[in-house]
């Protein structure tokens, strides 16, 4: 009956899987756009080029000549301005399944890193230490302090003890190191609770460009909260934040 049918729409299964990819990768950019201004903008592509095929078919060649002006300047222009959905759409792939079984989970001390942030919550210290997953985050190393030093709890908590003078950063781990510590991160503007801080804007802004996690300690609240792909956790204890990291890093969420 298949065979039937495709005889009867001139159809080969080569054309099946043709449409059923370009399907795929549609749906895939549309739900990666989702939320954003993304959507508009390709709507308004979708006009354009709408234009462009009627004047190509009318030969309407001072609308022609404007639209072959505005090619190149256009497709710069697209870049530009898609620059965040650009990043997003990478970030995504980077955190595909597939991507996950083809490269190694990092080995990390998560026990150090855990024991350490919730010292720093109980004696009423803010902390945010960002712990880099599949996807390099050397630009963000560059912007502080290198150390490329073991990770152990108490150099996490002499790290962010409010008279050193880089606690008010983030630290990055790699694997079993820290690499630097006072780093600068990207902000985010879409938070849960409009009145939690910049560390938790600053964990919220690093987890929608890249993998990482991004574990905050809260200073004023005494909570500990961890962020990935953009969202941001509820309050958690010691042994469920472990839990959700370890799911994250390898593989089972």
């Amino acid at each position: 009956m298949l065979h039937n049918l495709l005889h009867l729409f001139d159809l080969s299964i080569l054309d099946i899987i043709d449409f059923l990819l370009v399907w795929y990768i549609f749906y895939q950019v549309l739900k990666i756009f989702r939320g954003t201004r993304a959507p508009y903008m390709l709507l308004a592509i979708t006009i354009f080029a709408f234009i462009a095929i009627i004047a190509q078919i009318l030969n309407l060649s001072a609308l022609n000549w404007i639209i072959d002006a505005f090619k190149t300047v256009g497709l710069v222009a697209l870049v530009i301005v898609f620059q965040p959905e650009i990043r997003r759409a990478l970030t995504s792939l980077g955190q595909s399944r597939l991507y996950r079984m083809i490269t190694r989970a990092p080995e990390i001390p998560l026990d150090e890193i855990v024991d350490a942030v919730y010292w720093l919550r109980d004696m009423g210290y803010g902390a945010l230490v960002v712990i880099q997953n599949r996807m390099g985050l050397q630009e963000f190393v560059e912007e502080g302090v290198e150390l490329d030093a073991v990770v152990s709890a108490l150099l996490i908590e002499t790290i962010f003890y409010d008279d050193n003078p880089l606690h008010d950063g983030a630290i990055i781990i790699r694997e079993d190191r820290i690499l630097s510590a006072g780093v600068r991160l990207p902000r985010s503007s879409h938070l849960p609770d409009p009145l939690l801080g910049l560390r938790h804007e600053a964990a919220v802004g690093i987890t929608e460009q890249t993998d990482a996690i991004a574990i905050v300690v809260s200073e004023e609240r005494q909570t500990v909260r961890y962020a990935f792909k953009g969202q941001l956790s509820a309050p958690l204890e010691k042994e469920e934040l472990l839990r959700r990291i370890e799911e994250i890093l390898y593989g089972k969420e």
